[in-house]
């Protein structure tokens, strides 16, 4: 059963993702219809069919190329149709709300039932994780962080404190704190260059989800993924010192593994460090 509910929410993910491909581009460049226009080729502007939509499957079949023009389409849509999909899989294993009984009458048949607490977790991560995958992929595409995903997705944190009690309001406040000081001081010191307001506001919303300590390990995750990032291109001579790089990309790759691996990762520094 946990193979066919993750295989379901493969789908839904990969077909969520291709609608944030869409949403993020007419959010950008501000177009109508931003939840029901037709998609088209950005190259020959023509509408694409129903099967040259197919997630993952249709990038795949065309070779990632329109089907009319034969020009590239952008392998972002194709990565973040993937990463969502992904995604939702992680979610629903962290927070597997299916549990499995066996019959008392026969033991080699298995009673399926819904764990709702287990369910209600799962719901709130799903629905952050679709904010966060929006926002992963609009940075890592246009540099910066819209307040049409980053406010949602912190009222959504908000209620989960209010609703799910994790983390607590203590660790939740601590961590906004020191977001404020930490990110708010980069900010003033920088007059804006190293970080800016959606940056702030993604910090923000870290905090309120992972509460204090894991908050800290997903600061330095993010720091140390972006020096493997960007010492390499330093050496190549692909970038130099004033190459903006996305932080939000780097912020979301450290939440999500803290979110996952936080505490065993945090057991196994102070396994090491304790002896």
């Amino acid at each position: 059963m946990t193979l066919f509910v993750s295989v379901l929410l493969a789908v839904f993910g990969v077909s969520l993702g291709s609608f944030l491909s869409v949403l993020t581009h007419r959010t950008k460049h501000k177009k109508k219809g931003t939840f029901f226009g037709r998609s088209m080729c950005p190259h020959c502007k023509k509408t694409l069919k129903w099967n040259h939509l197919v997630p993952v499957i249709s990038y795949l079949a065309l070779r990632g190329k329109c089907a009319y023009c034969g020009k590239r389409i952008s392998k972002h849509y194709f990565a973040i149709e993937f990463f969502t999909g992904a995604l939702m899989v992680l979610i629903f294993l962290n927070w597997n709300f299916v549990n499995a009984i066996p019959s008392s009458i026969n033991p080699d048949i298995w009673n399926y039932s819904i764990d709702w607490k287990i369910f209600e977790y799962f719901i709130f991560y799903a629905l952050e994780g679709i904010f966060l995958s929006a926002i992963f992929f609009y940075d890592l595409l246009y540099k910066e962080i819209p307040d049409r995903f980053s406010i949602p997705a912190i009222v959504l944190a908000l209620l989960g404190i209010l609703t799910l009690g994790e983390p607590s309001y203590m660790g939740a406040g601590i961590g906004v704190g020191i977001i404020a000081v930490f990110f708010g001081g980069q900010i003033v010191l920088s007059k804006g260059q190293w970080l800016g307001g959606g940056d702030l506001r993604l910090g923000v919303l870290m905090a309120l989800l992972l509460g204090t300590e894991r908050l800290i390990l997903a600061l330095v995750l993010s720091y140390l993924i972006g020096a493997l990032i960007a010492i390499p291109l330093l050496i190549a001579g692909k970038a130099n010192r004033k190459t903006a790089l996305p932080f939000g990309p780097l912020l979301i790759a450290g939440l999500l593994i803290a979110l996952f691996a936080g505490n065993q990762l945090i057991d196994l520094y102070l396994l090491l460090l304790l002896g």
